[in-house]
């Protein structure tokens, strides 16, 4: 095999590894996926999501922080469905996070669509409620590794079929030189 062939066939071992073995190179930061600044009463708080779009049937956390860290407070979340969507008016409950004065829950929409996500507050200056809207997204069709697993088996036959004649062809060069 030439040298040549031999760069070309490392070069697209190594592309193939890459591709099957980190198939999102993109990844997530750190942080929250979306972030929304709220007035619930006389409170001030930010509103963090953890994935954003949500999608159907799988949980979210979501991070209420007051801007006040004094203020200790407590709430729930109601999800309420949107025009269109087809769906009951869901709860959830805040919870104290333990290291500080955050409130942390999950959210579980059913149904794809928009919502408004509702966070009801009390505290010691009384209580109040805030909404901001969402679309829920409906789940991928197949998973992302068999996207490029299907993507990438015509090149591996391909590959495969080139190997096959180059090997094929030494034979018949080495049976007609002897």
């Amino acid at each position: 095999m030439s040298r040549y062939g031999r760069l070309l066939s490392t070069f697209c071992g190594v592309l193939m590894f890459i591709l099957l073995t980190f198939p999102s190179i993109a990844q997530a930061s750190n942080g929250p996926a979306l972030s929304e600044t709220l007035a619930v009463g006389p409170y001030i708080v930010q509103v963090n999501l953890a994935q954003y779009p949500p999608v159907t049937d799988q949980s979210v956390q979501v991070t209420v922080i007051p801007q006040d860290h004094s203020v200790q407070l407590s709430g729930r979340l109601l999800m309420l469905p949107g025009l269109g969507t087809d769906a009951v008016t869901l709860h959830a409950q805040l919870s104290l996070l333990s290291p500080g004065n955050a409130l942390v829950g999950s959210i579980r929409m059913p149904v794809r669509g928009a919502w408004q996500i509702a966070v009801q507050l009390t505290g010691p200056q009384g209580s109040g409620q805030a909404s901001f809207p969402i679309t829920v997204a409906a789940p991928g069709s197949i998973p992302i590794w068999l996207g490029w697993l299907i993507g990438v088996t015509p090149l591996l036959s391909i590959a495969f079929i080139v190997w096959h004649q180059r090997r094929y062809r030494k034979q018949l060069l080495a049976q007609s030189a002897s």
